[in-house]
């Protein structure tokens, strides 16, 4: 059988019946997706398994921590400095355990695939794969799970495990974002308006001597009153600096992995890609970027926070990483759901593992020692929204790509499916009269690269529910009664914490919570604000979505949502007194 590896490919096959899919991703141009998920052959996911998901997270995070210990060592000496493994950790760690977990998931279907012992060929198109060297995480991040990205690093698994292939000259090649070139009045304001504060941003950057705060994802106006009260001059975001990237050096790269590239399986194939798909910034413009960045950035902070830029932005993961070498302490601020709840969460391991501090939203590590909780600085001082007694049921999706591409407690690849699947079997149970009040909030985050609910939902009969409006979240439950929220995520936090009428459902296989966090989810069934099936929880909409108010403000509600609260989503009103004397005590 010939072996059909994505949607890229599917659309070059004839639907023959020896054909067989790789996974669910293929499907992405199905006319009705969820009716064709058992349609065709394919190979049984791996991760499909959530025990042996979480038996890889541990593998993975082994063979991680080897590669970036040897990584360490070699870039030490490509670069002439002496640098220790926390200095990688926060320049190169988060594209490399993206890049192993993504590249272990990928080998793995095809060896999945190979063990069936019925594929015999696939299709092998043009591709040279110096295209999909990245000038930074930020291009990675485009790519790795776009349908081209993946159709390459199928093909170079399919190769290295020896399955034979059938040659076609179809080139494959990255599909860069297309610049607009026609700018309107409001662009040319923004430009100008970026252009002003980068400007301005390096022109203070040596009085920034207390604690700096980059990428603290709040409002702009929260960031100024919190930096006045530490009695700074308001520093808004780090200046641009522009780069023109080098061509790859075949002599540089080839003294990554050497302990590793002669492996046989999965370790010699990791070292051949880390040589070929390393970002330049961390090898060929290392040295001229980290001038950049020191000379552009503040020179003598007293500590440094941030909340998201320590995972994609590669101007600030040098800064930090050097300044940190120096023993100024990093602090990173919890910026969204999952933290502290998720039985895996990669990206969490991650921050805490690189930071002197890390701020939770109230709980504590029992493996760690380093978190602190604090109130939410994204959460607190909010403005209450009151519920609208017959107001619209606000139905908030989530959105994930086709691939896998994180180590986190979630629904990943074809499991999405599943998640479409059931949201569209709670609205089936919905009362015709609750149901015409339903308002669906599309997450669009991931919308190029995930799958098509909307059009899932109209074969269902349910777009005309679909909010058309470009309103944010706060805006929409200021016209509703009722959220329901349908994954472990901060939406749900939010409404929470906010005391707005909220119903939370999703599949419990496929958000593992961990040990020390399951009693305080087990508060909200108890409280029936959460439920594990489509079916209860649109049975408990149709009970309540009448009087919200009667079982929202019940004593057995509110009680379970405040202890919920205190540990997930702790709210202050004198968080900023609290943030600053945190702050200033660094």
């Amino acid at each position: 059988m010939r072996l059909i590896k994505t949607a890229i490919d599917r659309c070059h096959a004839d639907d023959s019946q020896h054909d067989v899919l790789l996974g669910d991703w293929c499907l992405k141009d199905e006319e009705d997706v969820l009716g064709s998920k058992n349609k065709y052959n394919k190979i049984p996911y791996h991760w499909n398994n959530r025990e042996k998901f979480s038996r890889d997270y541990i593998y993975l995070d082994q063979l991680y921590e080897r590669t970036l210990t040897q990584l360490g060592l070699e870039l030490n000496k490509l670069h002439s400095v002496d640098q220790n493994l926390r200095y990688w950790r926060i320049l190169i760690g988060p594209w490399l355990r993206f890049l192993v977990d993504a590249l272990f998931d990928r080998y793995e279907c095809v060896r999945e695939a190979k063990a069936i012992g019925t594929v015999t060929s696939f299709n092998l198109f043009s591709y040279s794969l110096d295209d999909w060297c990245p000038a930074d995480f930020s291009e990675f991040w485009d790519h790795f799970t776009s349908d081209e990205w993946n159709e390459v690093i199928f093909s170079e698994c399919l190769l290295d495990q020896g399955i034979a292939y059938t040659y076609s000259d179809k080139c494959i090649v990255p599909l860069y974002l297309k610049i607009n070139e026609n700018f309107n009045f409001s662009t040319i304001v923004k430009n100008r308006l970026k252009s002003a504060i980068s400007i301005y941003s390096k022109a203070i950057r040596h009085r920034q001597t207390g604690s700096v705060i980059i990428g603290a994802y709040v409002p702009i106006n929260r960031l100024i009153r919190l930096q006045l009260r530490l009695g700074q001059i308001p520093y808004i975001s780090i200046p641009e600096i522009s780069l023109k990237y080098s061509a790859k050096s075949v002599n540089i790269r080839d003294n990554l992995c050497r302990k590793s590239i002669l492996s046989e399986g999965f370790d010699g194939f990791l070292a051949k890609l880390i040589r070929l798909l390393m970002p330049k910034v961390y090898l060929e413009d290392f040295s001229t970027l980290r001038t950049m960045v020191m000379n552009a950035l503040p020179s003598n902070p007293q500590s440094i926070f941030t909340a998201n830029a320590y995972h994609a932005n590669d101007v600030f993961k040098i800064w930090a990483a050097e300044k940190v070498s120096q023993g100024v302490p990093l602090i990173i601020g919890q910026h969204g759901g999952t933290f502290g709840m998720s039985f895996l969460n990669q990206s969490e391991d991650h921050q805490l593992r690189i930071a002197n501090k890390f701020v939770s939203w109230g709980w504590e590590s029992k493996v760690r020692n380093n978190v602190i909780g604090l109130p939410s600085f994204q959460l607190s001082g909010r403005t209450p929204i009151i519920a609208c007694p017959n107001g619209k049921i606000l139905h908030v999706l989530s959105s994930l790509p086709r691939y896998f591409y994180q180590h986190f407690s979630m629904p990943i690849a074809g499991q999405f499916l599943d998640y479409i699947n059931n949201q569209i079997n709670f609205l089936n149970e919905l009362e015709t009269g609750f149901l015409d009040n339903v308002c669906i909030r599309l997450d669009s985050s991931g919308e190029s690269r995930g799958w098509n609910i909307p059009k899932a939902l109209d074969l269902a009969g349910y777009s005309q529910y679909i909010d058309k409006s470009n309103d944010r979240i706060p805006s929409l439950l200021g016209k509703s009664r009722l959220c329901v929220c349908t994954h472990n995520a901060t939406v749900f936090l939010e409404c929470l914490a906010m005391n707005f009428p909220t119903i939370i459902f999703w599949e419990s296989s496929h958000h593992e919570i961990r040990p020390d966090a399951v009693t305080f989810f087990d508060l909200l069934v108890e409280a029936e604000v959460l439920f594990y099936t489509p079916h209860e929880a649109a049975k408990k909409v149709n009970s309540v979505a009448g009087n919200v108010d009667e079982w929202w403000y019940s004593e057995k509600v509110q009680s379970a949502r405040l202890e919920f609260c205190e540990r997930f989503a702790q709210t202050s009103s004198d968080w900023l007194d609290e943030w600053s004397s945190f702050l200033l005590s660094k």
